[in-house]
């Protein structure tokens, strides 16, 4: 059964990342301010002081808006890192006149070790996502191996894909080990699952 699950999703894999490289060639207007808005006041977003972002890579929807917007509302804004030999993300802040290596997977991420922050609000690089909340990113279950430790911490937090609307699948293939979202934020809608 899980060789099964696991076949489906490295063959979804593949078609999404085709899917997404059209979608984000035909999509114009990507950050949604007033869709933002509508995500923030149900997240009582005054009492959130850390949100966890990411640097977008190859057709993933562009961040830098979401990523500015972030920081001109004077959050603490920080970016995974993946350590050697570690199967959950490191969050790091990122000091306004840091600069951002490349990483592991050739993604850009913080350099600084000493600036660990644990995020009250993670945005999460999608593949796709379906009608209940699932997500499929690359394979590695970096982000869901780092929320189930932090739920074992019993730390409260919130999971919001960002994606491009089109993105969406009726349902995607899950292991027991997947995390699922609490939010989806597009160009178009957001999504809820709580």
């Amino acid at each position: 059964m899980k060789i099964e699950i696991s076949a489906k999703k490295k063959n979804l894999r593949k078609i999404l990342s085709l899917s997404r490289e059209n979608i984000k060639k035909k999509t114009k207007k990507i950050f949604n301010l007033k869709l933002f808005n509508k995500l923030i006041n149900k997240l009582d977003f005054d009492q959130i002081k850390v949100v966890a972002s990411f640097i977008s890579i190859k057709s993933e929807i562009s961040t830098t808006e979401l990523n500015n917007h972030i920081m001109e509302l004077k959050k603490i804004i920080c970016f995974p890192k993946i350590q050697e030999g570690n199967d959950k993300l490191l969050f790091l802040s990122l000091d306004s006149d840091e600069s951002l290596s490349l990483g592991k997977f050739n993604i850009f991420e913080p350099k600084n070790l000493n600036n660990e922050v644990e995020p009250d609000l993670f945005f999460v690089p999608c593949l796709g996502f379906d009608t209940n909340g699932n997500r499929i990113g690359y394979g590695g279950g970096f982000y869901d191996k780092t929320f189930a430790s932090l739920r074992q911490k019993n730390f409260k937090f919130n999971a919001v894909g960002y994606a491009f609307d089109d993105q969406i699948v009726n349902e995607l293939p899950t292991d027991d080990f997947d995390y699922k979202l609490d939010y989806v934020l597009t160009e178009k809608q957001l999504y809820s699952f709580k």
